[in-house]
């Protein structure tokens, strides 16, 4: 097991152990930046994305503020807070490369959010007492 994938329920950490593996076999550095988030670290994320929309900054990798670079859900409203998702980075000119191996492996990783990789349809496994309405 890879240890920078530890947060991850262990279904979920498999494929994205395939996932990296891909990577590497590719030469594709990756660098595993979350997975398991708590509650209170998706609420402070939240709370950052909030602050940023609010001011006007957009949010975008290349934006200088860290905490504007990424968006960020309500708590209970993401895959990480189920350990359902992660996120990583690699240099740009890998970006398109990497982003192609996540989606092989099994996950989604949404267009505007590309270091987010999520098992598709993740809100159908809920329990119904923790969807959203």
């Amino acid at each position: 097991m890879t240890l920078q994938l530890a947060g991850l329920d262990p279904r979920v950490r498999a494929s994205a152990e395939l996932a990296l593996s891909w990577a590497a076999a590719y030469g594709i550095p990756v660098v595993v930046t979350s997975t398991y988030r708590s509650w209170a670290e998706q609420v402070r994320l939240r709370k950052q994305f909030d602050a940023c929309t609010a001011s006007g900054e957009k949010i975008t990798p290349k934006n200088p503020k860290p905490a504007c670079r990424y968006p960020a859900n309500q708590p209970g409203d993401s895959a990480h807070n189920y350990r359902w998702a992660w996120d990583s980075v690699v240099a740009p000119e890998y970006q398109w490369a990497w982003t192609y191996l996540r989606r092989m492996a099994g996950f989604h990783v949404p267009a505007a959010d590309e270091i987010h990789a999520e098992v598709p349809n993740w809100r159908a496994y809920l329990p119904a007492a923790l969807k959203r309405g």
